[in-house]
């Protein structure tokens, strides 16, 4: 991540203070790495984290705008489970002590007319669909954005029979699932854009088990991809999303803070530079660590390395950290980690009274291709989360509103955003309305999760399971979203928690 307002965190310890035997070691201090280590500590166990960053949180970090806490990377999650009836996420912030709560304002659509002439408009999303793809493809909402032909072709999702796009033999990428079963029309006005907007990267690209894990076994079994919408649809395993009172950062925050005083111990500016097993445990060196060449880069040691040595070892840092620290407990690590799309986002905080008709409810995405407008989305922080539009009018008063829009690399000038922001709400501003702004970047961090890198990672946790006191977790690992992320990570240090080894248990200094 770069841009200003990065939390700095604590200047860190010599490495030496450390230095020593633990209970466990966790190696990423993002939300898979405080995930991981919360569980070792809610076990009885002292973990160390490091994290070679000079924050914890990873892409769920935030920062103080125009006197307001408001997210910079991550803003929510999904309410989704992995079909035991547990949400992982929600779980957690509950058991933190953490109000989770649903965004408000129904978002909206911006696409291009439909007989290829005329001006782009607003629609509203299906009231009833996952990830774009409808329960019932006739609901008038949705023939409202496809248009009849393309919503009887989705229709005839339910004549079909149930092996086509879930056969094993078909392609595992969502954009062929979704096209093979209702056709080009829901694919390009509703799915792509909806989760290109969502994941910031094409459907074409992406594993559908991994974006919408479960949901080619239902289609197989109800028989429709419709009808395994509508049963995810009433569950609340659906489409939902939510946040915590007060912002993702509140939960990263709350998870350091819970680590710590259960005796655990988190370490910023401090990294992993090699990992081997012996004497039937682990050994990492670590060092204290300094930014690298560019943000987005590694940090790179800066001081001489200690050794730690550990029975457990959770690995939550970046792919090419994991697969550098991974040669050394012998593995093959032969996965290729494609790069991430860039990611500029730039908020905004603007004396707007135009706004607080709420033109674009929570928010919008932009459809891929000659859009009018730079953005590929815009949010309407103050409307979608309530607790920053109140702390916006307890600041500053009456007519202050939060907007956030995403871009491609590089991001806008304030004057290009002014525009686009005229073009999506109908509200012209000048500059002189602008408050603060904020503009932060995300340098490819998030690699597709194409259905071949899925069955290259796969192969990897088998064979990391095969080794004593070890875990990998991450998004690299898990796929994206919190709620696969933050799941993952929790099995992984519980897993670790309940290994015993031996008559060596290792302790904290």
């Amino acid at each position: 991540m770069s841009g200003p307002g990065t939390p700095a965190g604590p200047t860190p310890e010599p490495a030496a203070k450390r230095a020593g035997r633990w209970d466990a070691v966790v190696v990423g201090g993002g939300i898979a790495g405080l995930s991981a280590a919360w569980e070792l500590a809610r076990a009885g166990l002292a973990p160390l984290l490091i994290e070679a960053r000079g924050y914890t949180g990873g892409l769920v970090a935030g920062a103080e705008i125009a006197g307001v806490p408001m997210d910079l990377g991550a803003e929510g999650f999904a309410l989704r489970g992995a079909g035991d009836g547990v949400f992982p996420v929600a779980q957690m912030a509950e058991e933190l002590g953490l109000a989770v709560r649903a965004p408000q304002g129904r978002p909206r659509l911006f696409l291009p007319p439909l007989e290829g002439t005329g001006a782009w408009s607003l629609h509203r999303f299906p009231a009833q669909a996952l990830l774009g793809i409808p329960a019932d493809p006739l609901a008038a909402d949705v023939v409202d954005i496809i248009g009849q032909e393309a919503a009887h072709r989705a229709a005839a999702d339910r004549e079909l029979p149930a092996a086509v796009g879930t056969d094993p033999q078909a392609p595992g990428d969502l954009a062929s699932f979704v096209s093979a079963r209702m056709g080009p029309g829901v694919l390009e006005r509703l799915v792509r854009p909806i989760v290109a907007g969502i994941h910031t990267a094409d459907p074409s690209l992406l594993a559908a088990d991994a974006i919408a894990p479960g949901l080619r076994r239902e289609t197989a079994r109800l028989g429709s991809l419709a009808a395994a919408v509508e049963s995810r649809l009433g569950t609340r395993s659906a489409s939902r999303s939510a946040s915590v009172e007060g912002g993702m950062l509140a939960l990263t925050g709350a998870l350091r803070e819970a680590i710590e005083a259960a005796g655990g111990t988190v370490a910023t500016r401090t990294g992993a530079q090699w990992m081997r097993r012996e004497a039937g445990a682990w050994s990492l060196g670590i060092a204290a660590t300094g930014r690298g060449a560019t943000p987005s880069d590694e940090p790179v040691p800066v001081a001489p390395e200690e050794v730690v040595r550990t029975g457990r070892v959770v690995l939550a840092c970046s792919a090419g950290a994991a697969l550098r620290l991974l040669t050394g407990a012998g593995l093959d690590t032969e996965v290729p980690i494609a790069r991430g799309a860039p990611i500029a986002r730039l908020i905004m905080v603007l004396r707007a009274p135009g706004l607080d008709g709420e033109p674009v409810g929570s928010g919008l995405l932009v459809a891929p291709g000659q859009a009018p407008v730079g953005a590929r989305a815009l949010t309407h922080l103050s409307v979608k989360w309530p607790w920053i539009g109140r702390g916006l009018r307890q600041e500053h008063g009456p007519g202050i509103h939060a907007l956030r829009l995403s871009y491609g690399a590089g991001g806008p000038q304030l004057a290009a955003a002014l525009e686009d922001v005229a073009v999506l709400t109908g509200v012209r501003l000048g500059p002189e309305a602008v408050i603060e702004h904020k503009l932060v970047r995300w340098d490819g961090t998030l690699p597709p999760a194409t259905p071949e890198h899925r069955e290259r990672v796969a192969r990897l946790e088998e064979s990391v399971a095969g080794l004593e006191g070890l875990a990998v977790t991450g998004a690299w690992v898990a796929g994206t979203g919190i709620a696969a992320v933050v799941g993952h990570a929790r099995r992984a240090g519980t897993r670790l928690a309940g290994d015993r080894f031996g008559g060596d248990e290792i302790g904290a200094p």
